[in-house]
């Protein structure tokens, strides 16, 4: 008899620990799924935010700014590999590398537009993707680079921009230059 309790007490003490792993894990999901606040909105490709930034690279490639000059914000916030310019001083940095380059262009390149839903204020986000080539108009080298850009739209103005990608090509480049 004795043996005939213990085995009856061992299932109910493994039913009680398995309910309570469950319990545990119910909680636990429901926790961790209340705490995610869903981000939606809508991307599209070819909308007149995903074009302006296809304009301001057919325009980049020609060592030209009009359309910078006209959608960037004057007071915006513009960073490069986390550095911090102004509009003007972006320009200036993406001319100079005509002084530096022919054939500049970003044959490879992804462009969407995301219209964020009210979680995020109803935010829009262009974001650019690419593989930027050039040929060096010193060495003769074709250099290549990924980058990535992220363009924040305000009342049809780009208020916010970030460039991100690996300078050493151009620091080199702009050393050479200078000897």
């Amino acid at each position: 008899d004795s043996l005939r309790i213990v085995l009856c007490l061992n299932i109910i003490n493994h039913k009680s620990i398995k309910m309570k792993k469950t319990l545990f894990l119910v909680l636990l999901c429901a926790t961790t799924f209340s705490f995610a606040q869903e981000i939606t909105g809508k991307t599209t490709t070819s909308d007149k935010y995903s074009n302006a930034i296809r304009q301001i690279n057919d325009e980049y490639f020609k060592n030209d700014f009009t359309t910078i000059n006209r959608i960037f914000a004057d007071n915006g916030s513009y960073t490069i590999n986390g550095e911090n310019y102004t509009k003007n001083q972006v320009i200036e940095g993406f001319s100079m590398h005509h002084k530096l380059y022919n054939k500049i262009n970003m044959a490879q390149n992804f462009i969407e537009t995301t219209v964020y839903d009210e979680n995020l204020n109803n935010t829009v986000w262009s974001h650019l993707w690419g593989r930027w080539e050039a040929t060096s108009k010193k060495t003769g080298k074709v250099r290549g680079n990924p980058v990535n850009v992220s363009f924040k739209w305000v009342d049809g103005k780009i208020v916010n921009a970030s460039w991100i990608f690996d300078p050493t090509q151009l620091n080199q480049e702009i050393a050479a230059s200078q000897n």
